[in-house]
């Protein structure tokens, strides 16, 4: 690959709105809205299926509006305390269910993980029709995480948590729903690309000191994972990651393939690599059937999905400052059995849909 070739290699306009997205999420932060919008409703929660059943809804809703890594970084560790306020509530079963929540209901957004946003601007998606595709698959897949509330996790009661007042930045509260807000209408094509990029620069400005410390991380990975995709389908390899020619480029195949290479390269690759083959595929519905596919893929082995790592890195941690060392054996033996199952459920309901609606 020559270096000529790697500016046209980048989307620039799908970088932008990353940008934005990253620092209205650090805004939010900041601002400890959404910290203070968790404890609220799961310090209500008087027993564990009912906190499980909160908490798989709230992680579901907060990701859908601040991507799945950030709602994981707000939920799990407050799931943790109740874990230190009752050593007899065990919180792993929550956490493998907020994590699914986090890759499934989060899902219902373009915002709500970044393979969304990539797959709306590369598939052509209008609004209504982004949302008529997922709207029934996340309800679908919502019902199946939380019918998994009474299998795993035990009828226990929960004492109240200990106390915390959260005060809320209202100006930087503002910022974070008005950057949100920008970049949803930029994304459905309401607003040219441009302004909410200007502002997200006076969103840094309020942050302060703190805008130096702002992730920026995820522009770097798609930047080079644009490079690297493109690298690797001109490379030998890149027969040995097309599941397309088991499954074949329909959108059933391409839901299948999807799910599938996700478990070895992680969803967001997985979706660059198989969008060429959705935009060449003669079926209309092909972009949404990747959209199924990588979506329900971010279920099933932890590398299958970057939420995953940072769910469990999260509960290791909490569980080690609260209530000791954690049992990290017992805790992935529960992730993979409730992660492979929901996969394999969700692709089913995907290919259900495919058959029956399309796109």
């Amino acid at each position: 690959m020559k270096p000529a070739e790697l500016s046209g290699l980048l989307d620039l306009d799908l970088l932008l709105l990353f940008f934005v997205l990253i620092v209205a999420v650090e805004c939010a932060r900041a601002s400890e809205l959404f910290a203070w919008g968790v404890r609220a409703v799961l310090s209500r929660c008087r027993s564990a299926r009912r906190l499980a059943t909160a908490a798989v809804l709230l992680t579901g809703v907060t990701a859908a509006l601040v991507t799945n890594d950030v709602a994981l970084l707000l939920v799990v560790p407050f799931t943790i305390a109740f874990e230190a306020a009752a050593p007899d509530f065990d919180a792993a079963p929550v956490v493998v269910l907020e994590i699914a929540a986090a890759n499934l209901l989060g899902s219902l957004t373009p915002t709500g993980n970044p393979q969304n946003l990539f797959l709306f601007v590369r598939g052509g998606f209008a609004p209504a029709a982004f949302l008529a595709a997922q709207g029934p698959w996340v309800a679908g897949t919502g019902l199946l995480t939380l019918a998994a509330v009474p299998l795993i996790v035990p009828k226990r009661s929960l004492p109240t948590p200990p106390e915390h007042s959260i005060d809320v930045e209202p100006k930087k509260a503002g910022a974070a729903a008005v950057l949100l807000t920008l970049e949803l209408l930029a994304v459905f094509g309401a607003l040219p690309r441009p302004v909410p990029f200007a502002a997200a620069f006076l969103g840094l400005g309020l942050l302060g000191r703190r805008a130096v410390r702002t992730d920026f991380a995820l522009l770097g990975i798609f930047a080079a994972l644009f490079v690297g995709v493109a690298g690797l389908s001109r490379s030998p390899l890149a027969h040995l990651l097309d599941p397309t020619a088991l499954f074949g480029a329909t959108a059933a195949g391409l839901a299948a393939s999807g799910a599938l290479l996700s478990q070895f390269v992680s969803n967001v690759p997985a979706a660059l690599l198989l969008a060429p083959k959705a935009a060449a595929s003669s079926d209309p519905s092909a972009f949404t059937g990747l959209l199924y596919g990588v979506n329900a893929g971010g279920c099933g082995t932890p590398i299958a999905s970057i939420a995953n790592l940072i769910g469990a890195r999260l509960f290791f941690a909490g569980h080690r400052e609260f209530v000791g060392r954690p049992r990290t054996g017992r805790f992935w033996r529960l992730f993979s059995a409730v992660s492979f199952a929901l996969l394999l459920a969700s692709v089913a309901l995907s290919l259900l849909l495919l058959s029956r609606f399309g796109r």
